[in-house]
């Protein structure tokens, strides 16, 4: 009888040790906190299953610091952390959950800093050990305003512009490569943050690209178009990539890039990282022609218009008709494959800042030129409406001239006769 106490008496504190209940912690706010391993700063206990769910609004993103680590090391004869770990999962804006490596020991992880609005903290013990008292973890709850682009590198201090930002309410811009048009540095990394409202995306084109004599020479140098939410340098995913859309990278130059569309790249939100990587300086057959390496142009996108006439896929956006009111609609048009033989596509209709319209940069897509078309006219109209408005004053002026000269000698006329 006793023994069946002691039994039952074992199993209650066991199961008393194991419970560790989901703690939720959400903000649709900036702010920052502190979770803690059970216990801390006592020793922890085992076995422990505990679980931090860390979210926020869709327009925040969450960093982690450690403040505090010291948990069990790796098993000698696995090399794992098996004893106690912790494991940090980064869920993205696309549902994908990016899983970090265990970690344990007492050497203090580094930060985790991503552009995501959820993330998880998953601590788990399998054997007891009152030599070690857990972990404290602080929490940054940030707009993601506040984040700016990652640190460029220059790899030659001759050369400036190597990197930088929009400004806000900056609806269009152009980013040139560092010594463009006649070289650029090696051994730099140059990254530029494209930001817009939280409403807009971003659509870049590539005016001009020559970086390298051939497309296989990607190490020489590339330039990459990165999506602002993208996930990066942290964990691997659960799940199977579906077509990765997040980024474009280009190499070589433009010849390669010759179909209509390629040169070309729309964000899915508000955010774009332009990034130039280069290890060598261009090739010495490039040294002397016209231009060498890049030109972009980037426009802020209020809407896009679909086939049926209402807003195609803009996160968090508002419908195609409530977002273009008042702004200028590209016409878009249709790009064809094949002349003569009907393979045609409809080109994409942004819906664009009616200021940029006749700016003298082509804001619509590739190929779509109606921002610009009519502004030889509407300058003709301008002057000739200015002209007109000229003569008139003149005649007005004359006119006024002409009558107070004439009743001054009819004064004067009579005085005389008096």
């Amino acid at each position: 009888m006793i023994e069946y106490i002691l039994i039952v008496f074992h199993i209650i504190i066991l199961v008393q040790c194991s419970y560790c209940p989901i703690k939720h912690i959400h903000s649709s706010t900036p702010t920052t906190g502190f979770i803690e391993s059970p216990g801390y700063p006592s020793a922890y206990s085992a076995p422990l299953d505990c679980v931090f769910n860390i979210t926020t609004a869709a327009s925040n993103v969450i960093q982690l610091s450690f403040v505090t680590f010291d948990l069990a090391s790796k098993n000698q004869l696995s090399d794992q952390c098996l004893d106690s770990y912790l494991l940090v999962v980064v869920v993205d804006r696309h549902g994908r959950q990016h899983v970090g490596e265990r970690l344990c020991g007492t050497t203090v992880p580094s930060s985790i800093n991503t552009m995501q609005s959820w993330m998880q903290v998953q601590f788990v013990t399998t054997s007891a050990n009152n030599k070690h008292r857990g972990f404290r973890i602080q929490y940054r709850i940030l707009s993601e305003a506040a984040i700016q682009e990652p640190i460029s590198t220059l790899g030659e201090p001759i050369f400036s512009g190597c990197g930088g930002h929009s400004t806000p309410g900056q609806l269009s811009g152009e980013i040139l490569s560092p010594g463009y048009p006649n070289t650029y540095p090696k051994n730099s990394t140059c990254n530029w943050l494209i930001r817009v409202e939280a409403r807009q995306r971003i659509y870049i084109r590539i005016v001009h690209l020559h970086l390298a004599p051939t497309i296989a020479e990607c190490e020489r140098a590339s330039l990459t178009i990165i999506d602002g939410y993208k996930h990066e340098n942290y964990g691997t995913d659960r799940k199977e990539s579906v077509s990765e859309t997040s980024e474009a990278k280009f190499c070589g130059s433009q010849l390669y890039y010759s179909e209509e569309g390629m040169k070309s790249y729309l964000s899915s939100a508000n955010r774009i990282v332009v990034r130039l990587v280069t290890q060598e300086g261009p090739a010495t057959s490039m040294i002397g022609e016209e231009r060498i390496g890049f030109k972009i142009v980037w426009t802020a996108v209020e809407g896009l218009i679909g086939e049926n006439g209402i807003d195609d896929g803009i996160v968090g956006g508002n419908g195609g008709a409530e977002a273009c009111k008042d702004q200028f609609v590209c016409h878009g048009g249709q790009v064809c494959v094949e002349q003569g033989h009907g393979i045609c596509a409809s080109r994409s209709r942004l819906c664009i800042h009616s200021s940029l319209v006749c700016d003298g940069i082509h804001n619509c897509v590739e190929g779509d030129f109606s921002d610009e078309q009519h502004c030889y006219s509407r300058e003709i109209i301008t002057s000739a409406a200015l002209g007109f408005s000229l003569i008139v004053l003149t005649m007005l002026v004359l006119e006024a001239t002409t009558s107070s000269s004439i009743d001054k000698r009819k004064k004067s006329n009579g005085e005389w006769e008096m």
